[in-house]
C-alpha cells in the first residue's frame, strides 16, 4: 500500500470518522450533521466554454484534492448556542493551506487533536526533540466555532480542501 501510483482510495475510506459537533448544554442533540466529499471536475459546454463544478468522486488517487463540506442544521425548535464542529483528517489526507472556511466562524487547527490554535502558531517536534513550525501535513484536525446562534431550521456550512497522499 506504500506505492502512491497504484493506490486507489474509495470514498467510504475518506468519510471514516470525520465530523463531530458539540454545543452548550443539551442542544447538541438538535444538530444534524451532513458531511459531503466532492472533487472539482472540469466541464465543457456545447459552446466550448469550460467551467469547474464540484461533483461526488467515483474514486480518488494520490495527488487528487477533495473538498469536504460539513453542514450543521438545527432540527429543534430553539436556537443552538456555541456550536463547535471538529473534523479530524484521516491519515491518508493532508490539509491544503488556507482552504478552511465558514461564514461567522473562528477556525483553529490541531496537530494532536487536543490542542487547537491558528495554523501559523502550531509547532511540532522532530525526532530529535526540536520544535519547528507545523506543515500542512502535520495538521490532524480542524475546528470551527460558530460565533452566533444557529436558529431553528437554520443551517451553517463549513469547508476545507485536503490532498490525498
Amino acid at each position: 500500500m506504500k506505492s502512491r501510483s497504484n493506490r486507489i482510495v474509495f470514498l467510504p475510506v475518506l468519510l471514516a470518522g470525520i465530523v463531530s459537533a458539540h454545543a452548550q448544554g443539551p442542544s447538541v442533540n438538535c444538530v444534524e450533521l451532513r458531511n459531503d466529499v466532492q472533487m472539482e471536475m472540469e466541464f465543457t459546454d456545447a459552446n466550448g466554454q469550460k467551467s469547474v463544478r464540484l461533483m461526488p468522486p467515483a474514486k480518488v488517487v494520490p495527488g487528487n484534492q477533495v473538498v469536504y463540506i460539513i453542514t450543521a442544521r438545527n432540527v429543534c425548535k430553539k436556537p443552538v448556542d456555541k456550536l463547535v464542529l471538529n473534523n479530524p483528517l484521516p491519515e491518508h489526507l493532508s490539509y491544503v493551506a488556507d482552504s478552511a472556511s465558514g461564514a461567522g466562524t473562528d477556525i483553529t487547527f490541531s496537530v494532536d487533536g487536543k490542542n487547537f490554535s491558528k495554523a501559523d502558531a502550531l509547532t511540532v517536534q522532530d525526532t530529535e526533540g526540536h520544535a519547528h513550525a507545523a506543515r500542512n501535513e502535520d495538521i490532524r484536525s480542524i475546528r470551527w466555532i460558530l460565533s452566533g446562534s444557529l436558529a431553528p431550521g437554520q443551517s451553517a456550512a463549513v469547508r476545507f480542501r485536503a490532498a490525498v497522499n
